[in-house]
């Protein structure tokens, strides 16, 4: 009898991006401010500044919350930032077209139902 061999199929693997597509949803879901960034890159996917940038024009909201959740998005690689003075950063969002539509199924999913409670 022939030994049994068991190939194994990258189909079957899960993806590393669905792993980390479960944390930045669950990311977009639990911090608002996180939130309120990638929806506005989500309709303006060019757009960068700085953070204080992002925090007086896009979000309407203070320096310090709209640091910290740059850092948050930074870590999932929803953001990315260069250097272009000193210590001073500028952010845009991903150009990963996979994680991109990723992230705007994650966001249709999760604005969807805010949405409807608004009605």
């Amino acid at each position: 009898m022939a030994p049994f061999v068991l190939f194994s199929h990258s189909a079957l693997k899960p993806s590393p991006l669905s792993g980390k597509a479960t944390q930045i949803r669950d990311l977009l879901t639990r911090d608002p401010i996180c939130l309120e960034i990638v929806h506005y890159l989500s309709r303006n996917s060019e757009a960068a500044d700085t953070a204080r940038g992002i925090a007086e024009w896009w979000i309407k909201r203070n320096l310090a919350s709209t640091q910290d959740a740059l850092l948050k998005l930074q870590e999932f690689g929803v953001v990315q930032s260069y250097a272009v003075q000193d210590s001073t950063f500028v952010y845009s969002y991903t150009k990963n077209p996979i994680l991109r539509a990723s992230i705007a199924r994650q966001l249709r999913g999760i604005l969807a139902p805010q949405s409807t409670r608004e009605r």
